[in-house]
């Protein structure tokens, strides 16, 4: 693998749990009896455009590399499931992340400050980012199953 691709890679993880904790931050600020609208924006934003990144880095180390190169080793170890369920699932689940970020982007950028009075709103954002979190947490155990198959 090349230093490039090899940083490319890197900026994918990090990125990505960068995304998880923003994630975790929004839902925990929109759990707060006072909740900070302007820190529930940053948070928000910062997920979008992580998950975004990620989705970029990982699609370009996937498609220069991953597919030539660590798939066959995969298929050809002692775990070929792994590419055959955890990557198929990775390739398809992974889409949601940006999609159900932007919406809870959308909802508090448009909305905060209605966040304190409309508790059902309120509780859906929460649901929408929980969902959000949980995806993307299952995304990061995914590859990290997948690393390890590659090894």
């Amino acid at each position: 693998m090349t230093i490039s691709l090899s940083i490319y890679l890197s900026i994918h993880v990090l990125i990505g749990v960068t995304g998880i904790a923003a994630t975790y931050m929004t839902l925990m600020w929109l759990f707060k009896r006072d909740i900070p609208v302007n820190l529930l924006k940053i948070s928000s934003l910062t997920a979008f455009v992580a998950y975004v990144i990620s989705w970029i880095t990982g699609g370009f180390y996937y498609v220069v590399y991953y597919g030539n190169n660590v798939k066959p080793i995969i298929k050809e170890g002692p775990t070929p499931w792994v590419h055959l369920v955890i990557m198929e699932v990775k390739e398809h689940i992974f889409l949601f992340l940006p999609m159900l970020a932007f919406i809870s982007l959308l909802v508090i950028w448009l909305k905060g400050d209605e966040l304190v009075e409309d508790k059902k709103l309120k509780n859906i954002l929460a649901l929408i980012t929980l969902i959000t979190l949980i995806i993307a947490v299952s995304m990061a155990l995914g590859g990290i199953l997948i690393s390890g198959a590659a090894r």
